[in-house]
């Protein structure tokens, strides 16, 4: 890795740690992987940096709220961040520790062999899914097509790694903008349920 992107990726990392203002989560590691470390790259890709703590606490608001604060960047890719418990295993075709500057699980060559048209059937089903939540303009519903999506890529990621249908269908959809469309609908049917009207009556 160069040095100056691993000293950035660093930066961010520390950042983030600050952002959560957790003083008693111990960092074991800070990893790169996803298509980023591997050999699948593609115009869809990002860096999903990992913060390896020693909680099992994900920070999943936390993480949403500073993706959503922070546009970052590494010579043009956006880096989005994760918080990993340290007794979670993570599945990726490489990994590698930016902390410790080397391979924990090094990559192997492999030409992929998920052909675009599957790729874009299945984001279609997907964005149809994302579409159908969003009319209906309920919270619930909206929720678990998130759910839905990211339990979907989750089974695709253990079962064929990062050349599953399921999680290029994803980066595909997350590369046009649909699944923060979808994030940013739910916080604001959130908001909206959390608010009271100035005409609404105890």
């Amino acid at each position: 890795m160069r040095t100056e992107v691993r000293h950035q990726l660093l930066k961010i990392a520390k950042n983030f740690i600050e952002f959560l203002e957790q003083p008693s989560i111990k960092l074991k590691d800070v990893t790169l992987s996803g298509s980023s470390a591997g050999y699948n790259y593609s115009e869809y890709s990002d860096m999903d940096l990992h913060l390896v703590v020693n909680t099992e606490e994900l920070f999943t608001a936390e993480k949403i709220q500073y993706n959503n604060t922070y546009d970052l960047k590494i010579r043009g890719i956006p880096v989005e961040l994760y918080v990993q418990p340290a007794s979670q295993v993570h599945h990726s075709a490489g990994i590698y520790s930016v902390l410790d500057n080397k391979w924990l699980s090094k990559p192997e060559h492999i030409e992929p062999t998920v052909p675009a048209r599957d790729i874009k059937a299945k984001a279609r089903n997907y964005a149809g899914q994302i579409n159908s939540a969003m009319r209906s303009g309920d919270l619930a519903k909206c929720k678990q097509a998130m759910d839905d999506l990211k339990r979907l890529r989750k089974a695709g990621l253990e079962a064929n790694g990062e050349q599953s249908v399921e999680n290029l269908a994803f980066k595909l959809l997350r590369a046009r903008g649909q699944i923060d469309k979808l994030r940013k609908y739910i916080h604001k049917l959130e908001s909206a349920n959390l608010s009271l009207g100035e005409h609404n009556e105890d």
